[in-house]
């Protein structure tokens, strides 16, 4: 990642403040409408960092898998202890 000082200001938004981050800041960072940042302070330095995306799916949740075809064995948990359902 290329380091690179952009400059922005403080606005009003509502009854909070904002500041915008420039295109090729978000470009850079792959971030995307909505992604959420936690906020930090930092050595008097505010710290924006994208907070990993949690999936809603399965289908996110395995986005990107590739199955590698090996399979375990039957896990011997041992015989009976209680009510287990017996064949």
């Amino acid at each position: 990642m290329k380091p690179m000082k952009e400059q922005t200001k403080i606005t009003q938004w509502g009854n909070s403040k904002a500041v915008r981050i420039p295109d090729n800041v978000v470009e850079q960072l792959n971030l995307k409408n909505d992604d959420e940042l936690s906020v930090t302070i930092e050595n008097g330095a505010i710290v924006l960092t994208p907070l990993a995306k949690k999936p809603t799916n399965i289908h996110e949740l395995f986005d990107g898998w590739i199955d590698d075809g090996v399979r375990d064995a039957e896990v011997d948990w041992g015989a009976p202890m209680g009510n287990e359902f017996r064949e």
